[in-house]
């Protein structure tokens, strides 16, 4: 929960990373028309900007898309010279190589001079505008009042924290119906000092001691533990789920309703929603796949070499994973770690400075190479470019047993990238990556699968850990 960014600071920032864009576009081309440089044989013809002029356009879709990727847009911004520093020059390398990639297959010739000295002068130009561009986000800080005081909202309080320039503040905590005081007992110190009753609450909001109030409770699990029974029987073909909406419920977004005469039911469980709508996933997956295999090509093959020369084993790793309808499946990977690091058969979960990690197996899980071959998995049909992650059997069987509605993931294929892995981390608890998984099987669309690999590109070039 990170506050919102003022739309000033918004449109300050973008128009100066296109008045930057502009300035070296119009720059590189007026130094090589006044100026001789080495490695050329006279000035550049004046008349050529009017033949390259509208290039100006590509130039400004490939600055933002860029400084996108890069993580530049994102909220918290980096403060530190060297990493704004590391992700502009991330940024100007990315557009010189989309440039390069355009002009070549559409066959458009464009002064190669120029384009260095465009991405010359928009690399200084845009670390300089950057290093200038960090408005105060001090201000309006937002004071939130979490009720409950359960794992869950100890670990919301936790994150709201560790947050840098979120611009959130936790004010405190109010007891959830039904928490007894005994329970709260030992969680002061994490959720912050007591605000009083949920009755309290409209006072509170009033007087402008809190601004937002998070629900961070488990309201009438029963309800979760019904539709993980349910899931849990893939041999059937199950109904749909339905609900009589409260007050409450009517007013969280994008539902789908149902009517029974004037009686609005909501649809929590959708019968047969993914059926018409896997042909047109399967097709995207395809189409994507093989593109993405066919350029990654030269990858894969240097990094098979990498894997291979750089410690005894096997490349390929395969693996037993569980997919759609709880159906075990090998997955194929680039191989990480030592061949005897799972020796004893059990199946352990990757740490931070892991030891049985080989050389280069962890730049390769940084990057995510190590998923490459999972393009094979996506071919053949046994994972999705998106969907939740696919786990061991051993994980599955105890995710069943100690987290409610988890056999809901498996109603979809299983994904190469998923929600949960572009606005989660790699370390978050099974119970938040299954919030994430829900969320993408309830709202599916062709345009979220395509905004969720754009965004797993940014993820990738940033190298942030999930």
């Amino acid at each position: 929960m990170i506050r919102p960014e003022p739309w000033s600071h918004r449109l300050a920032r973008l128009s100066g990373d296109l008045a930057v864009a502009a300035v070296a576009f119009l720059g590189a081309f007026n130094l090589r028309i006044f100026l001789r440089f080495p490695f050329t044989t006279a000035p550049l013809p004046a008349d050529r900007f009017s033949a390259y002029g509208a290039d100006i356009g590509l130039v400004f879709v490939g600055q933002i898309l860029a400084l996108y990727l890069v993580g530049l847009y994102d909220r918290p911004h980096p403060r530190t010279w060297g990493d704004v520093s590391r992700r502009t020059g991330l940024a100007v390398v990315l557009l010189g190589v989309g440039l390069g990639t355009y002009f070549f297959a559409v066959n458009r010739t464009f002064p190669r001079s120029v384009l260095v000295l465009l991405l010359l002068l928009d690399l200084v130009l845009l670390v300089a505008w950057r290093r200038f561009a960090h408005f105060d986000d001090r201000a309006a800080r937002r004071r939130v009042a979490i009720v409950g005081s359960g794992v869950g909202a100890i670990e919301l309080a936790a994150k709201l924290r560790a947050v840098p320039g979120g611009g959130v503040d936790v004010a405190g905590w109010v007891p959830a119906p039904g928490e007894g005081e005994e329970a709260s007992e030992g969680r002061r110190d994490a959720l912050g000092p007591r605000l009083g009753n949920l009755e309290d609450l409209p006072a509170l909001a009033a007087d402008g001691t809190v601004d937002d109030v998070v629900l961070a409770t488990d309201a009438e699990p029963w309800r979760t533990r019904l539709l993980g029974d349910l899931a849990a029987n893939p041999g059937r073909s199950r109904g749909s789920v339905l609900l009589l909406p409260g007050p409450f419920d009517s007013l969280i977004g994008r539902l789908r309703y149902r009517w029974v005469l004037d009686l609005p039911l909501i649809e929590v469980v959708r019968d047969s929603e993914w059926r018409p709508l896997q042909p047109v996933k399967r097709a995207l997956d395809v189409a994507f796949g093989a593109s993405m295999a066919t350029v990654l090509a030269p990858v894969l093959a240097l990094v098979a070499l990498a894997v291979k020369f750089s410690s005894p084993g096997p490349v390929l790793y395969r693996q037993e994973r569980v997919g759609r309808n709880l159906k075990p499946f090998i997955l194929w990977k680039f191989r990480t770690m030592r061949s005897d690091a799972e020796q004893d058969g059990a199946e352990v979960l990757a740490v931070a400075g892991d030891s049985r990690l080989t050389s280069i197996g962890a730049a390769l899980r940084r990057y995510r190479l190590d998923e490459l071959p999972q393009l094979w998995n996506v071919l053949e049909g046994t994972m999705s470019l998106v969907g939740p992650r696919p786990e061991r059997p051993g994980f599955v069987r105890q995710y069943l047993a100690e987290v409610p509605g988890y056999a809901e993931r498996f109603a979809v294929v299983p994904g190469l990238t998923g929600l949960a892995q572009v606005n989660g981390e790699y370390h978050s608890t099974a119970q938040n990556k299954l919030r994430y998984d829900l969320a993408y099987i309830a709202n599916w669309t062709v345009w979220l699968d395509l905004w969720l690999l754009l965004r797993t590109v940014k993820i990738v070039l940033t190298s942030r850990g999930v």
